[in-house]
């Protein structure tokens, strides 16, 4: 399980990493976000979640539309103290933005399903079954019904963060 938690931290981050900047030469505020990021990365190694969620914070400023750090920084929040119902609202704005893309649908986006989750939304578990069903490799298949099936938030944000 140790090892899973880097894993699934840095594949969310990750995911859609390529598609943030087109170009060769990344924006400014861009290459400071990711900065931000590898700075809270390894807060969060050292459970030191206040700094980890200073320096999202920041990333998020610096990067509005980049719905992994956004999510990142929703974790951050919960797991310092944000009340429940504050930290269920940042997910569903991650998960808002997600839907917007028109190239990847809600239910085959496992980010955007994770937030769904985490946001408790109505369709949350109906998308998260439409993910799971989708046609896959093995260990990809593993890894999926690993996070999701049985999703709990509360496990899954302290597995995240611990």
């Amino acid at each position: 399980m140790k090892a899973l938690v880097p894993f699934l931290l840095s594949s969310f981050l990750c995911i859609g990493c390529s598609r943030e900047n087109p170009s060769d030469n990344p924006a400014p505020d861009s290459s400071q976000a990711s900065l931000k990021v590898s700075n809270a990365t390894s807060r969060i190694q050292q459970q030191d979640y206040l700094a980890a969620l200073s320096d999202m914070e920041a990333a998020v400023a610096l990067a509005p539309q980049n719905t992994e750090h956004r999510f990142l920084y929703c974790l951050l929040k919960e797991r310092t103290g944000e009340p429940r119902a504050e930290a269920k609202a940042c997910y569903a704005e991650v998960a808002e933005r997600l839907l917007n893309n028109p190239g990847l649908p809600c239910e085959k986006n496992m980010n955007c399903v994770i937030a769904e989750l985490m946001a408790e939304s109505e369709l949350a578990e109906k998308r998260k079954h439409q993910f799971l069903s989708l046609p896959t490799s093995e260990p990809e298949s593993e890894m999926r019904r690993h996070v999701l099936e049985g999703f709990d938030r509360t496990t899954y944000l302290k597995a995240i963060l611990p």
